[in-house]
C-alpha cells in the first residue's frame, strides 16, 4: 500500500480528497490530514508517507515553504493551486514538486497523479544509482547518524538502501577548507553552491570505481558525509577526490576517513571516528587525507594518556594564566617521561596535546593570529624533534594563545558595531543616515562605513534597507494597516519609493506579497 498525506486549510478539500483517493486507486490510503505546514511536517516525520498533497496558500506556513522543508525527506510532493496562482504552482515544480493540480479538482487528474507517483516509487533506484527523481534520504541519515532522533535503531526506510552482500563499510567526511572566504568571493557567493559543486565532483570520482559503491549521506555545516561500500582503497579515493576538486573547482577540501566495519548498525560510531580523523588537518594543513586507522589509540589507552593535564592546560590558557600553563606543561612532560614511553608514542602524546591547543584556537577564531609570528605545528612534527624543541614550541604556542585571547577580549570590549546596529534597530523608522550612526558611536563616517561592511558583509544602506523590509513584512500581517502607513512606519515617506525598494528586495510588490503570503483564513 502507498500512503498519502493531505494538507489544506479548507476542511472541505481535506475531506473530499480523503474520501476520493482510495476510490480512485485502491493501492493508496490516506494516513492523515493537516491544516497547515507545521502540522504536515510533524505528520511526515511520524508517518513518512509516499506522497504529500498540499495546498499552495495556507496560513503560518505556505505550500512553497513546506516544499522546501520536505526536500530532506523521501517523499513526493504535489501542489494544489487555484488558477489565479498558476505561476506559483509552476515555480513549485521547478523547485522540486512532483506535479501540481489545479482547483477545482478533477477526479481524472488526481487519478493520473496517483498512478504516476506510484510508478516513480516502484522505480526508486538502489544505492549505486543516481536519479533526479530519487527521494532524498539525507534528513533520515543525518538524524540517525548524528544521534538527533530519540530511537537508537536506524529508520526502517534506510534498510532497503543497503545491499545484502556487504562486506565493508567506511565513512568519509569532507570539509570545504576556508569556506567562509570562498562564499565572499564573486565566483561563489553562496555556501550551498560550493557544497553542491564539491558533492558532484566527489560523486563523479566514486562512480568511476567499478568494484565498490558510494552513497552521499548528508551535509552538516561545511561538511559532506559519504558512505563507501566494499571500497578497499578509500585513502586513494579520497586523494583523487581532493585532486579533482582542486582541478575543476580551484578550491581545497580535506577528508577524514573512518575505520572499517562490516555492521550497518555501527555506522554512527564510525562516523564519529571519521570526524576525529578530520581534526588532523588542524596540524597538517588544508588539502590533506587523514585515516582513523592511523590514529587508533589502543596503546595510548594502555599506557594512560594524561587527559586531566590536557584539560588543565586548556583551562589555564582560556583563563589567561601564563605561569599556570607553563607549570601544567612541565608536569605533563614529567608524567610522560615517568612512564618510559617510546619515542613513537611520545610523538603521539605530543601530537594530541598540540591538537587540543590548536582546536582551542579554531574555536576562538584566532588560529591565524596565534601562528602569525611562530612556527606552524607541521614544521615541528615533520621531523624527529627533541624534547627540548617540543617544550620550547609549546611554551611559545601557549603564550601566543594567551596574548591573542586577551587582544580579542580588548577588541570585543571596544567594538562599536553592536552600538551601530542597536542604533539602527531603535531608529529605523526615522530618516537616519550613516553620518547619524557615526555620531552616535563617535566614529568617523568613512571609517564606520568600511568597518560596517567588513563586519556585516553589507553596506550601511543595504543593511538599513533590509532591516526596514523585514519590519515591513511583519507589519503587513496586520490587515488594518494601509501600505502608506507601513511605509511611514519603516522610514519612508513616499509609498511609491517604498514599493520600488520592496520589489527589488523581495522580488514581488507589497500588494502581491500581502495577497499571497498573508491572506485571512476562511
Amino acid at each position: 500500500m502507498y500512503k498519502v498525506l493531505v494538507v489544506d486549510d479548507e476542511p472541505r478539500v481535506r475531506r473530499g480528497l480523503t474520501s476520493l483517493i482510495p476510490k480512485l486507486d485502491s493501492d493508496w490510503i490516506v494516513i492523515g490530514e493537516a491544516k497547515n505546514g507545521y502540522d504536515a511536517l510533524e505528520a511526515v516525520k511520524k508517518e513518512m508517507p509516499d506522497l504529500v498533497i498540499t495546498d499552495i496558500r495556507m496560513p503560518h506556513m505556505n505550500g512553497l515553504d513546506l516544499l522546501s522543508h520536505l526536500k530532506e525527506y523521501p517523499v513526493h510532493v504535489v501542489i494544489l493551486s487555484g488558477y489565479g496562482y498558476f505561476e506559483y504552482a509552476q515555480t513549485a515544480v521547478k523547485y522540486g514538486a512532483f506535479d501540481y493540480l489545479l482547483k477545482p479538482l478533477k477526479p481524472e487528474d488526481i487519478e493520473s497523479v496517483l498512478k504516476r507517483v506510484k510508478k516513480e516509487r516502484q522505480l526508486v533506484p538502489a544505492v549505486s544509482q543516481t536519479s533526479s527523481s530519487r527521494p532524498n534520504y539525507s534528513k533520515l541519515w543525518k538524524d540517525w547518524l548524528l544521534g538527533l532522533q530519540e530511537e537508537k535503531e536506524p529508520p526502517k526506510q534506510l534498510s532497503p538502501l543497503i545491499p545484502n552482500d556487504i562486506s565493508t563499510f567506511r565513512i568519509m567526511v569532507i570539509e570545504v577548507d576556508l569556506i567562509d572566504e570562498l562564499i565572499n568571493e564573486d565566483q561563489w557567493g553562496d555556501r550551498q553552491l560550493v557544497l553542491f559543486a564539491v558533492r558532484n565532483i566527489v560523486q563523479d570520482v566514486t562512480e568511476m570505481k567499478t568494484n565498490s559503491d558510494s552513497h552521499f549521506l548528508f551535509v552538516s555545516g561545511a561538511h559532506l558525509f559519504f558512505l563507501t561500500i566494499n571500497e578497499y582503497d578509500t585513502r586513494q579515493l579520497a586523494k583523487t577526490s581532493i585532486e579533482e576538486v582542486s582541478r575543476w573547482l580551484k578550491i581545497s577540501i580535506s577528508i577524514g576517513i573512518s575505520d572499517v566495519t562490516d555492521s550497518y548498525l555501527e555506522l554512527p560510531e564510525i562516523l564519529q571516528h571519521a570526524r576525529v580523523a578530520l581534526q588532523n588537518k588542524w596540524l597538517y594543513g588544508c588539502g590533506t587525507v587523514s585515516d582513523y586507522d592511523d590514529l587508533k589509540m589502543e596503546d595510548i589507552i594502555e599506557v594512560g594518556y594524561p587527559n586531566a593535564l590536557e584539560m588543565e592546560l586548556v583551562k589555564s590558557i582560556r583563563s589567561g594564566q601564563s605561569h599556570q600553563s607553563s607549570l601544567v606543561l612541565t608536569k605533563f612532560i614529567e608524567t610522560v617521561k615517568q612512564r618510559n614511553v617510546s619515542f613513537r608514542l611520545f610523538r603521539r602524546f605530543c601530537l594530541q596535546l598540540v591538537s587540543a591547543v590548536i582546536r582551542l584556537t579554531y574555536e576562538q577564531k584566532m588560529y591565524d593570529l596565534v601562528l602569525a609570528n611562530m612556527a606552524r605545528p607541521i614544521d615541528l612534527f615533520d621531523r624527529n624533534f627533541t624534547l627540548e624543541e617540543y617544550v620550547e614550541f609549546m611554551l611559545s604556542l601557549t603564550q601566543s594563545c594567551i596574548v591573542s585571547m586577551e587582544w580579542n577580549r580588548t577588541q570585543k570590549q571596544n567594538r562599536t558595531i553592536e552600538k551601530a546596529l542597536s542604533y539602527m534597530q531603535s531608529n529605523y523608522s526615522q530618516d537616519i543616515s550613516l553620518e547619524d550612526a557615526a555620531r552616535h558611536v563617535q566614529m568617523n563616517p568613512s571609517y564606520l562605513s568600511s568597518y560596517f561592511k567588513l563586519e556585516t558583509g553589507s553596506s550601511f544602506v543595504e543593511y538599513l534597507t533590509g532591516l526596514r523590509m523585514e519590519k515591513a513584512k511583519t507589519l503587513m500581517m496586520d490587515a488594518q494597516l494601509r501600505l502608506y502607513e507601513i511605509a511611514q512606519m519603516v522610514g519612508y515617506q513616499e509609498v511609491k519609493y517604498f514599493s520600488r525598494l520592496f520589489k527589488k528586495k523581495m522580488g514581488v510588490t507589497p500588494v502581491e506579497y500581502r495577497q499571497f503570503f498573508f491572506r485571512k483564513e476562511d
